[in-house]
């Protein structure tokens, strides 16, 4: 079913939409589309990925915190973050288009830039299969093309999938942090990232995206291996934190490895170069599972 959604997605990415349209956004409203938007602001770092591969990368004057990627888009002006929106920063850009992600955006928020002139269209992106979709509608908005993004996409994701499909299997504990401690449920991106590469996570019949979790609950789960997932540079401080638990099979086995990627943690067209890392990083411990 996966791969039919995905083959579905690349050719419907791959038509070239017309000018003039109206688009529902996944907060259920209409936005009527005259031309492509000339002036565009992105509220996530997914959704500014997004834009940069469909093309439109020249049209966004402004971005959210930690929109880091494509390079151009470091030096882009921020005008949201975990504080919220700088509505001035943002009416000095003077966007016809924001384009935003319905986990860290209020919609009350909408009146306020569309009295600044704005369209705003609200997006979900939480799942891989969502991610060509994502493209299509950023290409519709901005007048870019989806196609060559969603296939590298779908051609990459199916070819680790293909891969990795005959691998032992391997009961992971994926950590996304360690005060506290957390991981991702199955509800989440990563762990489709996981079973794409042969793995297993230990809590993915939790409810939700990402949960915390007690480690009692970590021991008592007892997983093959223990991953985590950063920024480059946090790998010895991984490694030193999981070494005091060393009660813990897995620790004793050795079964720790460290992703080093921003692109994992973010449903972007880019996710697919975290997944490739991740994949290694389970064919890592894959021979340390318990005997």
């Amino acid at each position: 079913m996966r791969r039919a959604a995905l083959a579905l997605a690349v050719l419907l990415a791959a038509a070239v939409p017309a000018a003039a349209a109206t688009l529902v956004d996944d907060l259920g409203r209409e936005v009527r589309v005259e031309a492509p938007a000339r002036r565009i602001v992105t509220l996530a770092p997914s959704i500014t990925e997004a834009v940069f591969a469909v093309g439109a990368g020249p049209r966004v004057v402004g971005v959210s915190a930690w929109s880091d990627w494509p390079p151009e888009a470091a030096g882009l002006p921020v005008v949201s973050s975990a504080a919220g929106l700088d509505l001035e920063a943002l009416a000095r850009l003077a966007p016809d288009l924001v384009i935003a992600w319905t986990d860290s955006f209020r919609p009350a928020d909408i009146p306020r830039l569309e009295a600044l002139g704005a369209r705003v269209f609200v997006v979900r992106s939480r799942s891989l299969e969502q991610i060509p979709r994502l493209l299509d509608l950023v290409a519709r908005l901005a007048g870019g093309d989806a196609g060559p993004a969603t296939r590298e996409f779908a051609g990459r994701l199916a070819d680790l999938r293909a891969r990795y499909a005959g691998r032992p299997a391997v009961r992971v504990f994926l950590e996304i942090s360690h005060r506290p401690l957390m991981t991702v449920a199955g509800g989440h991106f990563m762990d489709e990232a996981l079973a794409a590469c042969g793995a297993v996570n230990v809590f993915a019949d939790l409810p939700g995206a990402a949960a915390e979790v007690s480690w009692e609950a970590l021991f008592a789960r007892d997983p093959d291996a223990v991953i985590g997932t950063g920024p480059e540079g946090g790998q010895g401080e991984f490694l030193a934190r999981w070494s005091r638990r060393d009660g813990l099979p897995a620790v004793r086995r050795g079964a720790l490895a460290w992703v080093s990627s921003r692109a994992l943690g973010r449903p972007s067209p880019r996710v697919v170069e975290g997944i490739e890392a991740l994949c290694r990083a389970v064919d890592r411990v894959r021979g340390k599972r318990r005997p």
